[in-house]
């Protein structure tokens, strides 16, 4: 059976091969096998940038290589429907002797460095950038998913609940969704005034409290940001959460085909300082490109790179107390937010003859 997906990556990489007169690629982080298997996963350690199983890629196969701890749950539930070979050695082997043999006598790039292999991490995380049809199939889904289980989650917030409990809760119900959560951020009140990447604390919620996250389902990252207040909102308050909308809403905008992602970012500076929050501008960046790594890079002003149709993008502008996050994909040359759930209270923003919501706080 054809799999248009992993021909369109293979034929990535194999071109990449051909012009950089590459033998073979060896790919061995979690999120390379993520991408080149269509949504596996080889992890058993979250935190780790090596997955437990290598895939070796040449102008005539692909073979997966994994130790015994893997010999059965790698090929049975990550590979089965995949035109792979399997090899495995043993635990207690040296890996360099076992996947040596593999690479002798080849030159090879990898996106690690290791065993003689030339280290072409960043050249070959490019090639994921552009998503398949596939793939954007997928993510619109896990979109809206995710993005309903948040917002049913921030609903329940209440006062007196820690940021511990609120974390709890919110991953939970991921993670029984089948999600993993690299990243879950809780700020309530003066923590959220203060923190940026706010990692949950023991601190109690009186009045305000933001859940920001970054899900990942078939490798796939979600990034999302959600406010709820107890009580109205101050003026002070009202005017930071319209204005970090109003950049979210340009930054959005401005993330089409050919647009230079540096001169995106520097183009919401000015529009921070036209706010009277520039100097919130400088204390946290304002995201970037992703797709199977949480950010492929968060852009400075001096990022090159430019939108191509079919990335994925997140921009997550903050200023004291507020921030706007969600997920998009750059779809027929427009950018489409896909992490949606449909009934979070939204602020409408007006650009040109186009209308782009971006959430708002949840008033309790």
């Amino acid at each position: 059976m054809k799999n248009p997906e992993l021909e369109e990556k293979l034929s990535r990489v194999r071109a990449f091969m051909e012009k950089e007169k590459y033998d073979a690629v060896l790919f061995r982080r979690n999120d390379s096998f993520s991408w080149l298997t269509c949504g596996g996963c080889a992890f058993v350690d979250k935190g780790a940038e090596l997955a437990n199983a290598s895939l070796l890629v040449t102008l005539a196969k692909v073979t997966a290589l994994y130790n015994s701890s893997e010999k059965f749950r790698i090929p049975e539930e990550e590979l089965a429907d995949l035109p792979f070979e399997m090899e495995d050695y043993t635990w207690n082997q040296d890996p360099g002797v076992s996947m040596g043999k593999y690479l002798d006598g080849k030159r090879t790039a990898s996106d690690t460095a290791g065993f003689g292999a030339e280290y072409r991490g960043e050249d070959l995380s490019r090639l994921f950038y552009v998503l398949t049809p596939e793939e954007m199939e997928r993510y619109r889904k896990i979109g809206v998913q995710s993005t309903v289980l948040l917002e049913d989650a921030a609903r329940q917030v209440r006062p007196g609940q820690t940021e511990y409990q609120i974390a709890g809760r919110t991953t939970a119900a991921l993670m029984a969704a089948g999600f993993q959560v690299p990243v879950c951020l809780v700020a309530s009140d003066e923590r959220l005034l203060r923190y940026r990447h706010p990692v949950p604390a023991a601190r109690t919620v009186e009045r305000m409290v933001m859940v920001a996250v970054t899900v990942r389902k078939y490798g796939l990252n979600v990034s999302i940001s959600r406010i709820v207040s107890f009580g109205p909102l101050d003026e002070l308050t009202r005017s930071k959460q319209n204005a970090v909308a109003f950049i979210d809403a340009h930054l959005i905008s401005a993330t089409i085909p050919g647009a230079v992602t540096g001169e995106i970012v520097r183009s919401a500076g000015k529009l921070y300082k036209d706010a009277g929050f520039g100097g919130d501008y400088e204390l946290h960046h304002q995201g970037g490109a992703m797709g199977y790594a949480v950010r492929y890079y968060c852009a400075p002003e001096s990022q090159k790179d430019k939108v191509e149709d079919r990335m994925a993008f997140s921009w997550n502008p903050t200023i004291a107390g507020v921030k706007s996050e969600d997920t998009l994909i750059v779809t027929d040359g427009k950018p489409a937010v896909i992490s949606k759930g449909g009934s979070w209270p939204q602020i409408p923003v007006h650009i040109g003859n186009k209308t782009v919501e971006r959430p708002d706080i949840l008033v309790f």
